[in-house]
């Protein structure tokens, strides 16, 4: 027989899982953040909440958001770094140790008597933000000025959150750096050709570049999820890509590609593997170089094109 659960408890649970949803929703991590410090409090019955993480360089922990009903004591809190050598035993419970610690006014004194005094601070619940092996952080909770005692199921409650936003955190950075090494790659790839456009292992469109919506006239967006041949109305297009996914490093050919408004430009092709984690290709790039450039005396590089080109379809 399952246990019957009180109303308090069903409340933490369905809050719980709202931030689970939650933080697979956002991927912004200002967003993130910034919704993590404003549930935690409610659901242990204090009014603050701040989230510091790590910086190994600097060897400082750094609060990268927080809340509070105070306003002037949350901007406070946004300016707030603490060196790791001036909270040497607090540091290693948490980082080394991996636990989490209370503080109490009257007890060993672990964080440094300017803050404990600026934030008026009698208790406080502190929980490392673990990620594997990797502490990125701590989360902090208390109630300014009144020792709030923190039960064993509301510091349960905190571990569980920090485990969700410590996950969240490194998912979020993984996939911010992503995004800002596409954005790279594209810009780096339109400076050397006029366009780029992506395929995944099934030839079907994974992204365009902003010069190759330039050219075609359509939105990444618009055929993204497409097969090429259908997206861009050649059927030889996906020649280059089959051959290149076989084990070739790279193909040459021309396209004719249509175009949104159902024009058709003829584009020198080169297709050139995106090795993958298991070290096959994982995508297809294709660097378009509008063909009509070459014939008016444009000099165009192509992308990773060192030999002459290869021949003609008819």
């Amino acid at each position: 027989m399952l246990e019957a659960r009180g109303p308090e408890e069903e409340a933490i649970l369905a809050a719980l899982m709202g931030i689970t949803e939650m933080m697979g929703d956002l991927t912004d991590l200002e967003e993130l953040l910034d919704a993590i410090v404003r549930i935690a409090p409610r659901l242990v019955s204090v009014d603050r909440c701040a989230i510091f993480l790590r910086n190994p360089r600097d060897r400082e922990f750094r609060v990268a958001h927080a809340w509070s009903e105070d306003a002037e004591a949350t901007g406070r809190l946004m300016r707030l770094a603490i060196p790791e050598a001036d909270i040497g035993k607090l540091t290693h419970k948490l980082v080394d140790q991996r636990v989490p610690v209370m503080l109490r006014t009257g007890r060993e004194d672990l964080l440094p008597l300017s803050v404990t005094d600026s934030f008026q601070i009698r208790s406080m619940l502190l929980v490392p933000l673990v990620y594997q092996d990797q502490v990125m952080g701590f989360i902090t909770l208390d109630e300014a000025s009144k020792d709030h005692l923190f039960t064993s199921r509301e510091v349960n409650v905190v571990q569980a959150i920090a485990a969700h936003a410590a996950v969240a955190i490194v998912h979020t950075r993984l996939a911010e750096a992503y995004r800002i090494e596409r954005r790279r790659g594209m810009a780096l790839a339109d400076a050397v050709c006029d366009g780029v456009i992506i395929l995944d292992r099934q030839l079907r469109v994974a992204a365009m570049s902003p010069g190759a919506e330039a050219l075609l006239g359509w939105l990444s967006d618009e055929v993204e999820g497409k097969a090429a041949a259908d997206a861009f109305d050649d059927p030889g297009l996906e020649a280059a890509a089959t051959k290149v996914l076989a084990g070739a490093m790279r193909d040459e050919a021309v396209a004719a590609l249509r175009t949104k408004d159902g024009r058709q430009i003829a584009c020198d092709v080169v297709a050139i593997a995106v090795p993958g984690a298991a070290g096959g290709p994982s995508e297809v790039l294709y660097a378009l170089t509008r063909a009509d450039r070459e014939a008016k005396g444009i000099t165009t590089r192509h992308l990773g094109r060192t030999g002459a080109s290869s021949p003609r379809r008819s």
